[in-house]
């Protein structure tokens, strides 16, 4: 076994002197809970209305990554990101403060929306519930420069405050989102700056164009960013190896893939490394599980050092192993939970 769990509770317990700053874009995750039974036909329209009983909020997006963060004990969370001066941009200031993270470099820009998910969930007699399609809020415009420069300045000032950096790169359109062509230029330059702090990104559309960073694609966007003309339906790991090796030439820093039940794939100076997949027995929910192997994976590296690549990937699998068996919810794991897993993974040793 790559770690023994008295490394692995002795890594856990360095968490508390960890600081990361996680920059991208903060979604607020709105869940309204629509008491079906409750509905009545509307007198003005030919509707039947919705009626929400229940609802509660969290961060969403790169919000996800910094719940997991501080689940994990990391004692130090800073959020950088834009968001508009609505109502849903105060609470989901509210929403990541409550979480412990710090918000000091949050950009609060009026006429910008606070990019939201509405996730309505229909309930029926017997309290039966159905989760039914999303409302999107999203910007619709590209920031303009005056915003990308408060950005940067932010990011130049904390950069040197933090160990490590998350770069959660959201938004599926090009500029319209917070890492933008030139905020991603300048993240690149830092990261050659500070070798010595962790950079990692994470990129559901542009992974391909990062360098000198580290790199956290699952292997549909790690294959996209190869070849965007390919079949991505089907991606075993061989051809997952051949990705890892095409964008290391590029990133020149350690490639991680997520397999989804397959585990983690780790590439750098020409070594692989398979962290195999845990099975789960009990149902799961594998959203948010891709956030929560990065938060598991940043936390180890800026806690025991660059190097320990490999052991960071297991850390950030036993991570998502426990996140993902929270329903209904976008699921974090506390540090007894992850010790929990690798117990009944692996046995006491």
């Amino acid at each position: 076994m790559l770690i023994s769990e008295d490394n692995l509770k002795e890594i856990l317990s360095k968490f508390i002197d960890v600081r990361i700053l996680v920059i991208g874009d903060f979604y607020l995750d709105a869940y309204w809970h629509i008491d079906k039974t409750r509905s009545s036909l509307s007198l003005e329209t030919p509707w039947h209305t919705n009626p929400v009983v229940e609802q509660h909020y969290s961060p969403g997006a790169a919000g996800t990554v910094t719940n997991n963060l501080k689940a994990l004990g990391v004692g130090t969370v800073y959020s950088l990101g834009v968001i508009g001066g609505d109502g849903f941009g105060t609470t989901l200031l509210d929403c990541l403060q409550e979480k412990g993270c710090l918000t000091d470099y949050m950009v609060i820009v009026p006429d910008r929306v606070t990019p939201t998910y509405l996730k309505p969930i229909h309930r029926g007699y017997e309290n039966v519930e159905t989760e039914g399609p999303r409302f999107d809020i999203e910007n619709q415009q590209p920031m303009s420069a005056s915003v990308e420069n408060e950005v940067i300045k932010a990011l130049e000032e904390s950069v040197s405050q933090v160990d490590g950096i998350i770069i959660g790169d959201q938004m599926a359109h090009d500029n319209l989102g917070v890492i933008t062509d030139r905020i991603r230029e300048r993240l690149c330059e830092l990261a050659l700056s500070y070798p010595d702090k962790i950079f990692l990104a994470d990129s559901r559309a542009r992974i391909g164009l990062y360098t000198n960073v580290i790199i956290k694609p699952n292997r549909f966007e790690a294959q996209r960013a190869i070849a965007s003309h390919s079949d991505v339906s089907a991606v075993d790991i061989n051809t997952a190896k051949q990705c890892a090796i095409s964008l290391y030439k590029h990133t020149q820093e350690s490639i991680y893939i997520t397999l989804g039940e397959d585990g983690i794939l780790v590439y750098n100076d020409e070594q692989f490394s398979h962290i195999q997949g845990i099975q789960i027995e009990e149902k799961t929910d594998p959203v948010g599980a891709g956030d929560s192997v990065s938060a598991g994976i940043v936390s180890t590296l800026c806690a025991v050092g660059k190097e320990n690549i490999v052991e960071a990937a297991l850390i950030g699998n036993l991570v998502a192993s426990v996140t993902v068996t929270k329903i209904g919810t976008t699921g974090t794991a506390a540090p007894d939970e992850v010790l929990q897993r690798y117990r009944s993974v692996y046995g006491r040793n």
